[in-house]
């Protein structure tokens, strides 16, 4: 604590110490009495209550904090007050990648500071044992029913602050799509906010969790997920997150449920339609992040499985596209971003582009799916 060095006056009356709390703008010039003040800086590990009990001038005030006394510049203690608040969110579905195939569990914790202040688990659970192995098993789809759903948007509406998601742009498709959440709603991704912190082999949470010595393994329960994360962050306290672009296209608008079916059903026996999904577009810090990804992919080989062939990603995939790129490389590939006569592989994923997947029949390049792109470096 910085004890105080110069004379300090200490309030006579709770009506001064009002008076002089409006001047240094601590308080509202309406209030009537003194609300609760907190400190959360270096001295203390999280936010904690604290009484301002005297004044030195309007650039020294003296805080009380834990019995210890404390000496601050007023404006300091004022931007202690703002708080940061955010939703952390996570979805199970039916091992799915597709939207259209449902949700089987949401969950929500409301943090401010870093504290849990509200929370809400939605789920209806038709196996105990099956329900154990996380994944979205054992689990009804809720995605249409509309008294969850409103509780969801409830929740959002009451808070009115940011969605965090590990996979940010995997749980907005699927919430969106379903009418969850509003196409306007903030959403970060932590997942890329950590990227930009430090490069890491993986970014996938169960790794993250065990390289912050948090736990070993990953329960793919939604509550589970958001409480593990929370712990992420509170060591991580990013000072910078990295948000999702703003939808550049329109928007996939589910009109019926029997449309949806159909859609949903239609989807299964034939190709994604290359607007299945949204495109947000990438902002400057994604880009970098994208080539420091490619550089550090290029200088860290695992092992030559792909022996330079050039290979080429398009749609929607567990990973995003520089990830996809930077584990081409490690294993031994090239990976430019368009196709060419020299090409000799395209992975295809959700939504791909059909101007890609053309060029790629007409020239005759191999053309495989993310599943198999991952069995090819499993079996080496």
């Amino acid at each position: 604590m910085i004890n105080p060095k110069r004379e300090w006056r200490k309030f006579e009356s709770s009506e001064e110490k009002i008076e002089v709390l409006k001047e240094l703008k601590l308080i509202s010039p309406k209030a009537n009495e003194v609300k609760t003040l907190y400190y959360k800086g270096a001295y203390t590990e999280n936010a904690v209550e604290c009484d301002v009990v005297g004044v030195v001038d309007n650039n020294e005030i003296i805080l009380d904090i834990n019995g210890e006394l404390h000496s601050i510049h007023p404006d300091y203690l004022l931007d202690m007050q703002k708080k940061e608040r955010f939703i952390i969110v996570d979805i199970e579905t039916p091992r799915s990648f597709s939207p259209a195939d449902g949700i089987r569990e949401v969950a929500a914790i409301v943090v401010e500071d870093y504290r849990v202040i509200d929370s809400l688990h939605l789920a209806i659970i038709n196996d105990e044992e099956k329900y154990k192995n996380g994944y979205g098993d054992g689990l009804d789809a809720i995605e249409e029913n509309e008294e969850l759903k409103s509780k969801f948007k409830s929740l959002v509406k009451k808070y009115k602050c940011p969605l965090v998601a590990h996979n940010a742009s995997f749980d907005r498709n699927f919430l969106r799509y379903w009418g969850w959440v509003e196409d306007n709603q903030e959403f970060y991704c932590s997942m890329n906010t950590i990227k930009q912190k430090e490069i890491l082999p993986s970014y996938k949470l169960v790794y993250l969790l065990e390289h912050y010595n948090i736990k070993k393994g990953q329960a793919h329960n939604a509550l589970q997920d958001v409480l593990d994360l929370l712990e992420l962050l509170k060591l991580i306290k990013p000072e910078r997150w990295s948000a999702l672009g703003t939808p550049t296209s329109t928007s996939v608008a589910k009109k019926s449920t029997k449309d949806s079916n159909n859609e949903a059903n239609a989807s299964k026996q034939t190709s994604a339609p290359s607007n299945r999904f949204r495109k947000f577009a990438k902002d400057k810090d994604q880009i970098a992040e994208e080539k420091r990804m490619i550089e550090f992919a290029k200088e860290n080989l695992i092992k030559d499985i792909f022996n330079k062939k050039k290979i080429v990603f398009t749609g929607d995939m567990s990973k995003s596209r520089g990830e996809m790129r930077a584990t081409a490389i490690r294993y031994g590939a090239d990976s430019p971003t368009s196709i060419s006569g020299k090409t000799n592989m395209l992975v295809i994923g959700e939504g791909a582009g059909k101007s890609k997947l053309e060029k790629a029949k007409t020239l005759g390049i191999e053309i495989i799916t993310e599943k198999e792109f991952w069995d090819i470096i499993n079996k080496n």
